[in-house]
């Protein structure tokens, strides 16, 4: 009874262990875009995401679906191809990878990607941010807390990308180790409720932006369930297994100080 007992009241009190949990997403985009969806000026063309054409004035995102709906997302393995050209001279604006809050409704996002959570931009246009472009930023809740220069203008011919995140920080390797960041720092992580997604824009010039053969993996841990409110009759029962507890204690050291065939003084 006794141990019975404290199991109940410990998992009242602190509630289910969160198990490891795995999501993934794998698209060549050869027969749709599967569990995911296209915003705006986003369209399925010849095996691949356009996510905006080589036209000004557009804006176009793959938004994936929650992977791992109700947990946290500890890290992560991205990889995919990215293609930017033809384009205006110069081209604009860029892409994004974004894993945080999604765009609400159907909106889109543009090369700055999400507002909270990480984002790396694939910038190809100088709006006066630094460094200038062309650049791969790391922005962390909209702020930049990395960058590295290099060729990014394409002419349209797909270049590998391949990002990892874990506790050590976000890895990016665009063109297989033409541009490279390592460990860099995300305070606090991702959130619960984060999704994954592309985003591309065009201003006042162009270019024609693409992704392909995207390949997603994740490991996350179910957020811990919160300690259920006990009932009035679960705290009776809980309340009479230690009283009944305590008295068998108390009994059981009484016989001990009284010995076994003592007897009273009359």
């Amino acid at each position: 009874m006794k141990s019975s007992t404290w199991a109940i009241v410990a998992v009242l009190t602190f509630g289910a262990s969160a198990p490891a949990l795995a999501g993934s997403y794998n698209n060549d985009f050869s027969s749709g875009v599967g569990a995911a969806s296209l915003r705006e000026s986003a369209v399925l063309d010849s095996g691949s995401v356009r996510l905006t054409p080589n036209v000004i004035d557009n804006l176009g995102s793959l938004v994936i679906n929650d992977l791992d709906p109700g947990s946290v997302v500890t890290s992560f393995d991205a990889s995919f191809t990215l293609a930017i050209g033809p384009g205006s001279t110069p081209p604009a604006d860029g892409v994004s990878f974004s894993f945080g809050a999604p765009p609400p409704g159907t909106d889109a996002f543009g090369e700055s990607g999400t507002w909270s959570g990480v984002a790396v931009v694939f910038d190809i246009f100088n709006n006066g941010e630094t460094p200038t472009p062309p650049v791969i930023r790391v922005l962390w809740n909209g702020v930049q807390v990395a960058a590295a220069q290099g060729t990014l203008f394409s002419s349209g011919a797909f270049q590998p990308v391949t990002i990892h995140y874990d506790s050590n920080g976000l890895d990016v390797d665009f063109n297989s180790g033409g541009i490279v960041l390592t460990n860099v720092a995300l305070s606090g992580g991702p959130q619960s409720g984060s999704r994954f997604t592309f985003g591309a824009r065009t201003g006042s010039l162009s270019a024609e932006q693409r992704i392909d053969d995207v390949a997603i993996s994740t490991t996350a841990v179910a957020r811990a369930r919160p300690a259920p409110v006990p009932t009035l009759a679960e705290w009776a029962t809980a309340a009479l297994a230690m009283l009944l507890a305590a008295l068998a204690a108390m009994a059981l050291r009484r016989r001990a100080v009284t010995g076994p065939g003592s007897s009273r003084r009359r």
